[in-house]
């Protein structure tokens, strides 16, 4: 399974023609929504309208992350969902909170909710003097630890997602739970405070519209204990410092990995590549 997944509606369109153009039957899966933003939440109607293309296999809503004012806007956002009897819909929940207090059927457990050690830009650097025990408890998923697993089915998780890293696919193969891997960008950190929102100079929700395309992150400078200030990084800091993107509130890193074996299905996030992107089409002749 595939799904193709943007929180940019405009270009459900320019998807729809893609899986089209493709000729697949079945099996592509469109979702809507932000991990890490809730004024990116798609509206009832966008969301009507993908569960009823039948170009696809079927639509998910992909909730954010959400601050506690926002904890009521999103508890009736999921009622009205509900009652809209939407059919084949998954919904990803990345907000604890939200995971443990609405009531939702079945729901995956997104990228917000189950962590990876790997997805540090600096994994590698970290653990080069550990031993191989420290080194492989390091980097399993936060669902390995048997209490955390076990809280998960209690609250009705059959499934999670995680970035699509060869060691992070690995620990996820021995867990209980169906596994969605997301294929292309590992997310390296949320932001609590928009750096995108900053950076233009807005006040979410005035931001929305700059969160429809990634900005590539350079590392200028770093701060320096010795003389408490920030200054160029040095060749070795520069060797393990990977380009980063930043879209919306979530800042990511390029995962070159492509094997998903063991993985139910593989998400694209759309909005990390340009509109007619040929990885798009070549992930879509995989189906």
């Amino acid at each position: 399974m595939i799904e193709l997944r943007t929180c940019n509606y405009s270009r459900i369109d320019k998807i729809i023609g893609q899986i089209e153009d493709a000729d697949i039957d079945s099996g592509v899966r469109i979702g809507l929504g932000s991990e890490g933003c809730v004024h990116k939440l798609p509206s009832l109607e966008d969301l009507m309208r993908a569960a009823e293309l039948d170009c696809t296999g079927g639509v998910t809503l992909v909730t954010p992350i959400t601050p506690q004012k926002h904890y009521d806007r999103m508890h009736a956002y999921l009622g009205e969902i509900t009652d809209l009897g939407i059919k084949n819909l998954r919904i990803v929940v990345n907000d604890l909170g939200i995971l443990h207090s609405c009531d939702i059927t079945s729901p995956i457990a997104g990228r917000g909710i189950v962590h990876t050690s790997e997805a540090c830009p600096w994994a590698d650097h970290i653990l080069r003097d550990e031993s191989d025990y420290v080194r492989d408890a390091y980097l399993q998923t936060s669902l390995n630890y048997s209490r955390t697993s076990a809280l998960f089915k209690e609250m009705g998780v059959k499934a999670i997602e995680i970035d699509l890293l060869p060691r992070t696919i690995t620990a996820a193969k021995k867990l209980d739970f169906t596994v969605y891997a997301h294929f292309g960008y590992a997310v390296v950190a949320y932001a609590r405070s928009c750096h995108t929102a900053r950076f233009h100079q807005k006040i979410p929700p005035e931001c929305a519209q700059f969160c429809d395309s990634p900005m590539e992150l350079e590392l200028r400078e770093i701060f320096d204990l010795e003389s408490l200030g920030f200054t160029p990084p040095d060749a070795d800091v520069e060797a393990v410092f990977p380009t980063l993107y930043l879209l919306g509130n979530a800042i990511y890193m390029k995962s070159e990995c492509h094997d998903a074996a063991g993985a139910e299905g593989v998400i694209v996030n759309c909005d990390m590549y340009e509109p007619a992107s040929k990885i798009l089409y070549e992930m879509l002749t995989l189906v």
